[in-house]
């Protein structure tokens, strides 16, 4: 969507709410690229330590984080093996949402990070995402809106109450979008090689 454009878009102001609560440390309730996801500023450990409370989720279990250009890879993740780009331009808009596993991830808050250091990204292409996203100026984290050891919700309807009511922002965008399916996920090393985490 063209810039221009979006000083009229019907969801503007719902993104800004949202910019607002993620920049003040706040958790936010939104739909994402796949399903309906509880997020917050990956660069914010008390807002991720605040957000693993309300989905009763042991810290140990890094998120994945949304970035909204592919060129960000590199700023967030050393090194981004070549094969990358190719998985990325199979991915594109349209096609289902891939997130990627890639070494030696940086610039975000430690909690974000496996055990081996590697960082899981998703380059979303939705305009309301991304409008988000630059808006914060961070990479946002991304994790289903569900309690721990629950089914992920299919539409926002689903979520639990004790969520709706534990977040400091929730998006009116989306409430009658019915979730897709949770994104492909690769994990490459150092050297390109990949792991399938999930189909």
């Amino acid at each position: 969507m063209a810039p221009r454009s979006l000083k009229n878009a019907p969801w503007r102001e719902d993104a800004i709410a949202t910019v607002r609560a993620l920049k003040a440390g706040g958790v936010v309730l939104y739909p994402t690229d796949t399903v309906w996801g509880l997020g917050c500023r990956a660069d914010d450990a008390e807002a991720l330590d605040a957000l693993y409370k309300l989905k009763g989720r042991d810290g140990g279990q890094p998120s994945l984080v949304l970035v909204d250009a592919e060129g960000l890879l590199e700023e967030y993740a050393h090194p981004v093996p070549d094969i990358a780009w190719d998985l990325l331009r199979e991915s594109g808009p349209g096609a289902r949402p891939m997130t990627l596993v890639l070494p030696g991830g940086r610039d975000v808050t430690p909690a974000l990070l496996a055990e081996d250091g590697s960082l899981a990204l998703r380059v979303v292409h939705d305009p309301f995402l991304q409008f988000i996203i630059r808006g914060i100026d961070v990479p946002l984290v991304s994790t289903s809106a569900n309690l721990t050891g629950q089914p992920t919700p299919g539409h926002f309807d689903e979520i639990p109450k004790a969520i709706r009511e534990g977040v400091a922002h929730t998006c009116v965008t989306g409430r009658d979008r019915k979730g897709g399916q949770p994104s492909s996920m690769i994990k490459l090393d150092a050297a390109g090689r990949i792991s399938i985490l999930r189909p």
